[in-house]
């Protein structure tokens, strides 16, 4: 009953949010599912999909849950699919047999950040995550030498995510040719929750004094990680890196009190998933999967201001 009442307040939600109408097979509808309806760097993707939309003429629909909930993501993705939406543009965390059943139907489904490979989905916009655990290792080497040993504690929005997986899996590969050797003393999760967030790195400072490495791969993490470093005292003693550039984040490395970042273009996630499936709908030979790499690079404090400077002049 529960998921029957969710099911219908979407229904009514899409209803409200520029649905394709029955009776114009002109109008081209594209939803994104989006994992986090008011999170930053997913605000920036909203803004790229509108973009596209208006550019393009296509009426379109941002749905998502205001905290991690897959349920409720795969229950906007099954409205879709009764709505006839033309694409399905989303993460890649939701249930693989919703990929299966809109690609039955003949509606493309875009999967961009995490990518779930062995399903249907017709594209995948992403990270290289080998090649942002080699920006990682660089930058430590170059802060840190060849020969240390490295103590990482990790936090990700959730270990569940095959995304969170996939990035530690191969930081672990990468990190291998440290000379130094390594060792992951901790992983959390976040639940894209700044709470959650400082009271997890709370007990891991507290729990493992020999950290030097702190890697946060949940856009909101590194903020909470800095001020409990700071809070605790323990800032010094550590190299503390994130990923995207959320406005936080690029003010603290702007004041050089965060190391590093790995920076991509939500926007981005956006904007060229509506352009891909503007080419994709003109083709007449259509079904070949896609796989583009999202750009990606090391942001410090040193090149922080350029970054910026960079950004807002595209």
């Amino acid at each position: 009953m529960k998921k029957i009442i969710g099911i219908l307040c979407i229904v009514l939600l899409i209803g409200c949010a520029k649905t394709k109408p029955s009776n114009n097979i002109d109008v081209t509808y594209l939803l994104f599912a989006t994992p986090l309806e008011e999170h930053p760097v997913w605000l920036e993707a909203k803004k790229g999909f509108f973009a596209a939309c208006e550019q393009e003429n296509y009426q379109c629909a941002w749905i998502g849950p205001k905290t991690i909930d897959i349920d409720e993501m795969n229950d906007t993705i099954q409205t879709g699919i009764l709505q006839k939406a033309d694409a399905i543009i989303t993460q890649g965390v939701i249930d693989e047999n919703l990929i299966k059943e809109a690609q039955e139907k003949q509606i493309p489904v875009i999967l961009v950040d995490s990518d779930m490979p062995n399903s249907k989905r017709t594209a995948y916009f992403g990270k290289d995550f080998h090649n942002q655990a080699e920006l990682f290792l660089q930058d430590i080497e170059q802060k840190v030498g060849k020969d240390e040993k490295l103590y990482i504690a990790i936090q990700v929005a959730e270990e569940s995510f095959q995304i969170a997986q996939d990035q530690i899996n191969q930081l672990e590969e990468v990190f291998q040719n440290h000379d130094g050797g390594f060792e992951i003393v901790s992983v959390t999760s976040s639940k894209s929750d700044q709470v959650r967030a400082k009271r997890e790195w709370t007990s891991i400072f507290t729990e493992h004094p020999n950290i030097n490495i702190a890697l946060n791969f949940a856009g909101e993490s590194v903020i909470a990680c800095y001020e409990i470093a700071a809070n605790m005292d323990v800032r010094d003693q550590m190299l503390i890196y994130g990923v995207d550039d959320m406005d936080d984040t690029m003010q603290l490395l702007l004041e050089n009190k965060i190391d590093g970042t790995v920076a991509t273009s939500f926007y981005s996630y956006g904007f060229d998933t509506v352009m891909f499936y503007k080419d994709y709908a003109s083709k007449s030979q259509n079904q070949k999967k896609g796989i583009i790499p999202a750009h990606i690079q090391m942001v410090t404090p040193e090149n922080a201001e350029e970054y910026l400077n960079e950004k807002s002049n595209k």
